[in-house]
């Protein structure tokens, strides 16, 4: 009985953090590789395709872990339609320092450290110029000066009404 007690507490506690994380993909693998050194999660979206509400705000939130040093960072967020990259107004090119986290939900700011676990969270106006349709959507945190990549995942979407 005390073992039945402890598996549904455990349960429990798990199933919130198994319904908020949201399946993502490695970049370039086209939603066939899992992605699983990074945590996304993208309000409401737990389904395989994510479906994105116009004149909605989605809030995303992605935990990660950098491999290297980077003195500022910077999105890289488009849609994929159609083999089209299609830029997402507002959020691509957009500064990550001013929406970062530690894990504890400390306010944190640029640098990040190599191996130092972050949280950044945003939101994204879904407006009604998007055409509803089926995307995948490309989402990089990268250092600004270097090009080079902390983070990159892709998520399968369609915008709604």
């Amino acid at each position: 009985m005390l073992r039945r007690f402890l598996c549904l507490s455990s349960l429990l506690i798990l199933f919130p953090q198994i319904i908020k994380t949201t399946t993502v993909y490695k970049c370039g693998t086209r939603n066939q590789e899992i992605l699983n050194n990074v945590t996304v999660t993208i309000e409401n979206c737990t389904t395989s395709r994510c479906s994105l509400k116009r004149n909605s705000t989605m809030h995303i939130q992605i935990k990660f872990k950098p491999e290297f040093d980077v003195k500022d960072l910077i999105t890289e967020v488009y849609g994929i339609a159609l083999n089209i990259p299609i830029p997402l107004l507002g959020v691509d090119n957009k500064s990550v320092c001013n929406n970062l986290f530690e894990e504890n939900g400390t306010k944190r700011k640029c640098p990040v450290l190599k191996g130092s676990a972050y949280v950044y969270k945003d939101e994204i106006y879904i407006t009604e110029a998007y055409p509803k349709f089926k995307v995948d959507i490309h989402w990089s945190l990268k250092d600004p000066i270097s090009r080079n990549i902390v983070t990159c995942f892709e998520a399968p979407a369609k915008i709604i009404d």
